[in-house]
């Protein structure tokens, strides 16, 4: 699935991010899959799920944790924070709204789609879902520093959505539109929204874009400009006495400074600035543990060709490896990350090396990914 495609049209994103929002109607059907009714159920009950990961809101107001959660007691080591789903339940009641957060952590298949998006898109991607009883709103309008897709799953919710630059307290909504079962609402970051379910509870998924900002790129020249011997220089005396001498120090200073900048490398600059990036996206998913530990030729494996975040020639680099190719294995690693189907590595004719180097970079793994 090109997920990218479900949530808007790649065109839109191919020079920068959509200045204002759009509404797409039933394009992400595809994506309802990721988190049904049995699924909440799953989380909540069965999987532990422990705080920070989820919050609930009623009246624009946080509910307290305690309110929330319970104590386990039933292990040598007391766990704190573990979600109460009776609890929940009654809040859920009372009108709360729940908000599941960093879905992507603990749940596959959002996991997988968000690790698909996040390739696409080229910016790391968070998803948190919002579970609104019907005819309530939980939070009132705000905005947010991050550009956000909005994805209907069950039900519907009434969105207003002012620019930037107005005042949602005194002015009138710049666009009021009703999201239904796999709608997409793009919400620009800065955007104040406020949004209130139908005549059904309403579950929306918001996919947020942890985009790459300039001050990345500022950080990374701080990083090796730091290392420049030349910053060591002393002052003289009485650099600051008076403004006009303080002025003048500060401009000698900028000169020297700005003279070592433009001497930096920009392909060093480039390599630090692509790994600090890297370090925000999720890692690929490790192997089975019996592919571990096992005989690993009866396992079935599958590619992650999403988990190439960055080409620099042979050098392919993912969230948290950085992988060299010998001469004449790259023709062979681009037909192995092409595959769409499942494999074990006795079907495979390709050199033991090149798996070995594929395997350890989790870019074919034997992980039980969904879709895969």
């Amino acid at each position: 699935m090109n997920v990218l495609h479900a949530l808007g049209d790649p065109t839109w994103f191919a020079d920068g991010w959509p200045a204002t929002p759009y509404h797409r109607v039933g394009t992400a059907t595809e994506l309802q899959a990721t988190l049904t009714w049995s699924a909440l159920d799953t989380i909540l009950n069965d999987q532990g799920l422990q705080a920070p990961a989820f919050r609930m809101a009623k009246d624009h107001q946080l509910v307290p944790m305690e309110k929330l959660t319970r104590p386990e007691r039933h292990t040598s080591q007391a766990i704190q924070g573990l979600a109460d789903p009776v609890r929940i339940g009654t809040e859920l009641t009372g009108g709360a709204t729940l908000v599941l957060q960093g879905l992507q952590r603990f749940w596959p298949p959002l996991a997988d789609t968000c690790r698909q998006l996040a390739a696409e898109i080229g910016h790391p991607v968070f998803v948190n879902a919002y579970l609104t009883p019907r005819t309530e709103r939980g939070f009132d309008a705000h905005h947010d520093p991050y550009h956000a897709w909005l994805t209907q799953v069950a039900g519907s919710k009434s969105w207003r959505l002012w620019a930037p630059h107005r005042d949602p307290a005194t002015d009138p909504a710049d666009l009021e539109i009703v999201l239904a079962e796999s709608d997409v609402l793009w919400i620009p970051q800065g955007w104040w929204h406020t949004g209130s379910s139908g005549a059904e509870p309403s579950l929306h998924l918001t996919f947020t874009v942890w985009a790459t900002k300039l001050d990345a790129v500022l950080r990374a020249l701080l990083a090796e400009v730091l290392r420049e011997p030349g910053l060591a220089r002393e002052l003289p005396p009485g650099a600051f006495r008076d403004g006009a001498r303080t002025e003048a120090t500060i401009t000698e200073a900028m000169a020297e400074i700005t003279d070592m900048i433009a001497k930096l490398d920009p392909a060093i600059l480039a390599t630090r600035a692509v790994d600090t990036r890297l370090e925000q996206f999720d890692p690929l998913p490790a192997r089975s543990v019996w592919s571990v530990i096992g005989d690993d030729r009866a396992a079935r494996f599958h590619a992650h060709p999403e988990g190439v975040l960055h080409v620099d020639g042979v050098r392919l680099r993912t969230a948290d490896r950085l992988l060299a190719l010998e001469p004449g294995q790259e023709a062979p690693c681009r037909a192995v990350l092409g595959r769409t189907d499942s494999f074990t590595l006795t079907e495979l004719e390709t050199d033991q090396e090149l798996l070995d180097l594929l395997i350890d970079a989790r870019l074919v793994c034997s992980a039980p990914c969904p879709g895969r």
